[in-house]
């Protein structure tokens, strides 16, 4: 009898291909075409919540602490089963495709609930430009192989566009509305320079980002300041004794100079 080989998926299908694919496209710059969308569905998580939250516990086949992750900023834990299966129903629709008899809406679904994930994040971590950029190429993109796939496979494709262009506007002015209401704030560069950035200032309470800027004035004054070239001091004047009292301080003193006169009266006695 002939044994069957039964492949282990991490979570599912969908997550064990896209990420084994955002992997490869990461080290190799390929990935397998036919998933396309899981793999930008992981890029999207690694942005969210980090790299090493989404990709450590695949590495260690830990599948109870991904799960735990995505629900790491409030996400709710039936939307986290949802998104599971959404993702695994995607899978099989793709797997079947040749019979599918209309477009799916799993793709919406799936992206409605990774812009809930991106705006409960960004209510604690604003994103940077960067990641909103990102974020484009998934939701909006302009060409590609995710632009062709979604066209030919997914309804809706409108919609969701336009939901994830209401949020990222919302998103982007979020920074702007809390430097006004901060006009205390210092330059993003000042920031930059002593490790700060200026997204994740402009989002602590006032009295922490005074303690902030507190900081980075005092780096910048010091590093400012003409280097201190201390004087030459004789070596006499280097050690400095004293015990608190006059008296002993004298005696002390005394003992020293008395000391010095001796070593001078040997060194000349054995010239």
């Amino acid at each position: 009898m002939i044994a069957e080989y039964s492949e282990k998926f991490f979570i599912n299908p969908a997550f064990e291909y896209g990420i084994r694919n955002y992997l490869s496209y990461k080290e190799e710059g390929t990935y397998s075409k036919p998933h396309t969308f899981e793999m930008h569905v992981i890029k999207a998580l690694t942005i969210i919540y980090g790299e090493s939250s989404i990709i450590l516990p695949y590495n260690i086949f830990n599948e109870r602490a991904f799960k735990c992750n995505l629900l790491m900023y409030d996400f709710k834990e039936n939307d986290m089963e949802l998104f599971i299966k959404y993702m695994n129903d995607y899978y099989m629709y793709m797997k079947n495709i040749k019979n599918a008899t209309k477009p799916t809406d799993l793709i919406a679904r799936i992206e409605y609930l990774l812009i809930d994930m991106i705006n409960r994040r960004a209510r604690k971590h604003p994103f940077s430009d960067e990641e909103l950029a990102d974020f484009d190429t998934i939701f909006n993109p302009i060409n590609g192989n995710l632009k062709q796939l979604k066209k030919l496979v997914s309804t809706n494709e409108g919609l969701i566009i336009n939901e994830w262009n209401n949020r990222r506007s919302e998103l982007s002015n979020t920074m702007i509305r809390m430097m006004a209401v901060n006009p205390n704030l210092l330059s993003p560069d000042m920031y930059a320079k002593y490790g700060y950035d200026i997204q994740n200032v402009a989002n602590l309470p006032a009295n922490q980002i005074d303690e902030v800027n507190n900081r980075v004035i005092e780096a910048e004054t010091l590093a400012n300041q003409t280097p201190y070239k201390p004087e030459k001091i004789p070596f006499y004047r280097r050690v400095v004794l004293t015990s608190g009292s006059g008296f002993v301080d004298k005696l002390m003193l005394l003992s020293i100079v008395a000391t010095e006169i001796m070593i001078g009266l040997v060194i000349a006695i054995n010239m």
